[in-house]
């Protein structure tokens, strides 16, 4: 018998409804078991609380599709969910849920309204373009099926920038997305330098994890490792640079220079010569852009970075077989080939002209719409190819700007330089109008970052890459947001200095 309390309790939540529904969900979980394993219902119902639970938090949603895209995650190692036509992995499903729920908010939410900014038509275009250009390269059959698939998939994560925009409108939900990215990149950094101290015996990362080679020569005990996540800590370095130097100093900020260190020292581990041209580059442009203030603490900072150097170098000098000093050389070593002849005969250096002349011939024949996402555009060549390769290089090419002539033509490449340079117009206009000091490092942060990504791109592929688009999506978005509520009181950015609603207690990462 039940108690007169729970007889009340029951009552009060409308017993024969909840009763009811309670049985035909029975119902149905053990129809469900009956047609499926027990394991694949548990898996539904797990993934469907997961999916339930993340679009309740865009941000986190977001930061799934980091994790899984640019992250220590391994890409072959993710189920794929078939669709008929195909198949898609879990962010996939993420990224259509989040596109979905914008729409659906939008037809059912009365006060829910589509936030626009000048970044949406370019990158609409662009994105039409690059659609338009596979279509039609699919139903003339000059390109495979899956492969072109597998690019457009790349390429539609540029669209997380409506998700930033559309979904992550409130200043905690901001807060959320940053420091998970910045958590992430932290994440990649640390499991990087682990990586590096096993040696590469025991692979932890997905990507190349190998021996060290500069120009023939070899450095024993000396791990290189590209990662998909070196964009996170390519990006959070340049970011987490611009906030010390934008930020008076705190007893706190030493956790952001320690976090500063872990970012650094992993981007030196890639041992990208690029990457290390885009932080020079970043640097000297941050010190040019900031106030003499802010310039005397970024040479504070880097006076203490020496200080720990020779430190450092003193302490490790007395074991000339270190991993330390082995570093130090190795790394001294390849940053002076920048500036050597030699370079220029590398083999990767040549790989990347055999690509280029390929290259260029076809956008000469394909000016309009190019080839399509994920066509092969030059044949099998014995100078970079060979039998019994592990991949088919033909539709791959370093340089990311040529990537995107080749797949969409003029057009598209037009689109995509448009969408940059109004991304880096606004960032470098606005960023001063910003009157909180962590939000201000970071919008200018993304703007540096981003402009190094197009450097970068003359010799790497960003643009497609999957381990990049969701990332250059976010910090789009993210910038955009920033700026909405700099100038969501309708004020000119001469006069927005005190309207930031954010604290910078609130911001801190």
């Amino acid at each position: 018998m039940l108690s007169q309390r729970s007889k009340q309790l029951i009552a009060s939540h409308n017993a024969p409804f909840e009763l009811a529904l309670a049985c035909g969900a029975g119902l149905l979980l053990g129809a469900a078991c009956a047609w499926f394993s027990p394991l694949w219902v548990l898996g539904a119902l797990a993934g469907g609380g997961l999916m339930l639970a993340v679009l309740r938090r865009p941000e986190i949603a977001l930061l799934g599709i980091l994790a899984a895209t640019s992250s220590i995650v391994f890409e072959d190692r993710l189920p794929l969910i078939p669709i008929g036509v195909g198949s898609l992995h879990i962010p996939d499903l993420i990224l259509l849920a989040l596109l979905s729920l914008i729409v659906l908010r939008w037809l059912v939410e009365t006060d829910f309204k589509i936030i626009r900014t000048p970044l949406d038509g370019p990158l609409l275009t662009f994105y039409g373009v690059a659609l338009l250009s596979t279509f039609i390269a699919i139903f003339r059959s000059s390109v495979d099926f899956n492969l072109a698939m597998r690019e457009l998939r790349a390429v539609s994560y540029y669209l997380t920038l409506f998700i930033v925009t559309n979904l992550v409108r409130e200043d905690r939900q901001l807060i959320v997305l940053l420091r998970g990215v910045f958590l992430l990149a932290t994440i990649v950094a640390v499991v990087m330098i682990a990586q590096f101290l096993l040696g590469e015996s025991l692979q932890l990362l997905p990507g190349r994890v190998e021996a060290l080679y500069t120009q023939g020569t070899g450095y024993s005990g000396i791990t290189r490792i590209v990662t998909p996540g070196r964009s996170l800590i390519l990006l959070s370095f340049i970011v987490t640079t611009a906030t010390l130097v934008l930020n008076k100093f705190r007893p706190i900020n030493m956790l952001s220079f320690l976090q500063w260190g872990l970012l650094g020292l992993a981007v030196v581990l890639t041992f990208l010569r690029s990457y290390w041209v885009v932080v020079s580059v970043a640097l000297f442009l941050l010190a040019y852009l900031v106030r003499e203030h802010d310039r005397r603490r970024l040479l504070g900072w880097g006076l203490v970075v020496m200080l720990l150097a020779a430190l450092v170098l003193a302490l490790v000098s007395y074991k000339p077989d270190s991993q330390a000093v082995k570093l130090m050389r190795a790394s001294f070593d390849r940053l002076a080939t920048l500036g050597s002849q030699r370079t220029l005969s590398e083999d990767s250096l040549q790989w990347r002209y055999v690509e280029n002349e390929y290259a260029l011939r076809q956008i000469a024949s394909h000016p309009l719409l190019g080839l399509g996402l994920g066509a092969r555009y030059r044949p099998f060549d014995p100078r970079i190819d060979y039998r019994g390769m592990n991949w088919d290089a033909r539709g791959f090419i370093h340089n990311g700007h040529l990537a995107i002539l080749l797949a969409s033509g003029l057009p598209g490449y037009l689109c995509l330089m448009w969408l940059s340079l109004a991304f880096l117009i606004r960032g470098f206009r606005y960023w001063r109008c910003i009157s909180n000091s962590q939000m201000r490092g970071i919008v200018l942060g993304f703007t540096l970052a981003y402009l190094g990504v197009l450097i970068s791109a003359v010799v790497g592929s960003p643009f497609t890459s999957w381990s990049w688009t969701p990332l250059i999506g976010i910090m789009m978005g993210v910038n955009e947001v920033a700026l909405r509520k700099l100038f969501s009181r309708g004020q000119s950015p001469a006069h927005a200095d005190n309207e930031w609603p954010m604290g910078s207690s609130r911001c801190a990462t």
